[in-house]
């Protein structure tokens, strides 16, 4: 199985040159990928960021496509609860490969969205005790990344006791409404896209010509081919094909949402590298969210995204997971929480007040656990016509156009 994975790995390897990429994106645009040939009538499932994107991608070259949603509307779930954070790469001082990836990724999709970047000063910062970096390592790294970076001193924002260095970078937030509006648009004027929302694909199986599909309220769904972007359902679903599951591990997370005043309005902050936290605005909302590597997950679990919540609610499995920022059986606040350990780092410690929270299911390679990499894998599977698509970062939507054929 970890050959499998491996060979389906991007993230892992050197990137395109920005202007290939670019003029590559045209030809998908223009459907000029001709040389690529998919299946006729395709199914995907899962509707948000990759499963949209998949669907945009399959239509280029040619496919009909059915996406399949549970929820109400598309980016709903996990593409809308996270810190909207478009990365550039300096949030992974241990996984070059990785951060190099992210930046090459970085300047199209502030090209294939512009109305949602929402630029801001973000502030990197390196703690000064139990980070796993260093100061220096991470100025070091960041030469290699080869980004822009401006050393602030550390007085400006932080508690010196606390914080060994600290620079301002290029990192901007995105607006996932943005996103998703110009995503409707592709949709809608691709005409081969047919979205169903509201509905919940229960399993599937390889057919002799094709796959096939069925849905909670009774419905068998048949398409020459499969796509599997459930995300945090994707072991669950791949359970019903009877494929091996992907060394996955998932968290309970909360994002806290809420505003700040004067004093830091139009910066971020990100204190690296270990068990700290970030706040930063939040996309075009006009409010911040606020989250800790420490607080942010509540409940964890590998493989399957089994928590003892779900024992109290009928509606929510592995493979058709409930919302759970509307779950009364959410686990407790750690806003509170997240709040202190933010005030004993910033000299401004009162100027963030909490509003809300939001709610998904996270989930990750367990491989990151290693080196924080978080490659994006798009996976054929051996049974027939099904790919799976995974990753955890935005940016790396683009990763579907090498591996998805």
């Amino acid at each position: 199985m970890n050959g499998l994975i491996e060979l389906c790995l991007f993230g892992q390897r050197r990137p395109d040159k920005a202007s290939g990429a670019h003029e590559y994106a045209q030809d998908l645009a223009s459907g000029n990928d001709s040389d690529r040939l998919m299946p006729t009538r395709m199914i995907v499932v899962g509707g948000g960021l990759f499963g949209v994107w998949s669907s945009l991608v399959l239509a280029s070259r040619g496919s009909d496509v059915i996406l399949l949603e549970q929820s109400d509307a598309l980016l709903s779930r996990a593409s809308t609860v996270n810190q909207a954070r478009l990365h550039t790469g300096l949030h992974y001082p241990r996984s070059l490969s990785t951060a190099k990836r992210a930046l090459a990724n970085f300047e199209r999709f502030c090209a294939e969205f512009p109305d949602a970047i929402h630029r801001f000063d973000q502030i990197y910062a390196v703690a000064r005790h139990g980070s796993s970096t260093t100061g220096v390592g991470y100025e070091r790294f960041i030469d290699r990344l080869g980004i822009s970076a401006h050393r602030l001193p550390v007085s400006r924002w932080f508690n010196e006791s606390l914080i060994e260095a600290a620079w301002r970078v290029e990192e901007p937030s995105f607006d996932v409404n943005a996103v998703l509006e110009a995503l409707t648009h592709r949709i809608a004027t691709s005409h081969r896209i047919t979205v169903r929302t509201g509905v919940v694909a229960t399993g599937a199986r390889v057919t002799g010509s094709g796959v096939s599909v069925q849905l909670r309220n009774g419905e068998l769904m048949s398409a020459d081919g499969l796509v599997i972007a459930t995300y945090a359902g994707i072991n669950a679903f791949r359970r019903t094909l009877d494929l091996e599951p992907l060394p996955l591990a998932h968290e309970v997370a909360e994002v806290t949402l809420g505003r700040v005043d004067n004093r830091l309005e139009g910066t971020g902050f990100t204190v690296m590298d270990g068990q700290y936290w970030s706040m930063m605005p939040y996309g075009h909302s006009g409010r911040v969210s606020l989250t800790s590597v420490g607080l942010t997950p509540s409940r964890r679990a590998t493989g399957l995204p089994v928590f003892s919540c779900q024992d109290r609610r009928e509606d929510c499995s592995p493979i058709a997971l409930a919302d759970c920022s509307t779950c009364d059986e959410r686990p407790r606040s750690s806003r509170r929480h997240k709040v202190q350990q933010v005030s004993a780092y910033l000299k401004a410690s009162d100027a963030f007040t909490p509003e809300s929270s939001v709610w998904t299911i996270k989930t990750i390679l367990k491989t990151a656990d290693v080196d924080d990499a978080r490659p994006t894998v798009v996976l054929k599977e051996p049974c027939g016509p099904v790919w799976t698509v995974f990753s955890g970062k935005v940016s790396t939507i683009f990763d579907i156009e090498r591996g998805l054929a």
